[in-house]
């Protein structure tokens, strides 16, 4: 297998960088601005912190996050997540999921999320999207039994969620996971057009995990964490 970049840094504190060059539409208040070259920095930062939660471990998992010119970061498939660099991201076009610029290492291959992730930037405006194999996703899923969805309600994290207080009932889809991501699309198309889920920002996959999205890197790490422990608190109070 394919060893990514070098020894992984330490996690660091991500220093707020200012720049003109961002992108436009609302953002988290007081989140730091980043460009291209801390953009990638920070996705590896954020895979290694996901990384020691669970939630990308065995080389699972996958994230993206946006480009200054409107395009997507993508990370490389059936590598170990925490070791990724910043090299090897690919660019991808979130309108068709093509190869803009190629990750430096030939041998790399672009994860297979890249058709979800593409689905949830042309659907729903998605900008950064991270996909979880935690176990409590799965777990989460399981509650669904042999509805479409699962409810979240009266938890004071919900007010994480853009838009959501915690007097809201949160109705999150879940679709049936298949042999190949790629064959999730049509599904996961389907549940970010349904009015019941528009106030979601995650897709629960049954036996597989979850995809969670924001309108940039910031707002996708806070919901990525907000979910996870609505996630967690629905498997131990069951």
């Amino acid at each position: 297998m394919h060893r990514v970049g070098g020894d992984p840094p330490e996690p660091r504190q991500h220093r707020h960088h200012r720049s003109e060059a961002t992108r436009s539409g609302p953002r988290d208040e007081g989140a730091p601005v980043v460009s291209d070259r801390h953009t990638k920095e920070l996705l590896c930062e954020l895979l290694r912190i996901f990384y020691t939660k669970g939630w990308v471990s065995g080389t699972g998992g996958g994230i993206c996050g946006p480009t200054d010119d409107g395009n997507l970061f993508l990370a490389p498939t059936g590598v170990h997540k925490e070791r990724i660099q910043p090299d090897d991201f690919f660019v991808v076009s979130p309108t068709d999921g093509s190869v803009v610029v190629p990750a430096v290492d030939p041998s790399l291959r672009p994860s297979e999320c890249n058709t979800i992730f593409c689905t949830a930037a042309r659907i729903r405006g998605a900008r950064s999207v991270m996909h979880s194999h935690a176990l409590s996703s799965v777990l989460a899923a399981d509650r669904a039994g042999e509805d479409d969805h699962v409810a979240f309600e009266r938890l004071e994290m919900l007010k994480g969620i853009r838009g959501l207080t915690n007097r809201d009932r949160h109705l999150v889809p879940v679709i049936r996971n298949t042999p190949r991501e790629s064959e999730l699309v049509d599904q996961v198309e389907a549940a970010l057009k349904d009015d019941r889920f528009a106030a979601s920002f995650a897709i629960l996959v049954t036996d597989h995990g979850a995809y969670i999205w924001g309108d940039d890197v910031w707002e996708a790490k806070r919901h990525t964490e907000v979910y996870h422990f609505l996630f967690e608190a629905a498997v131990a109070r069951r």
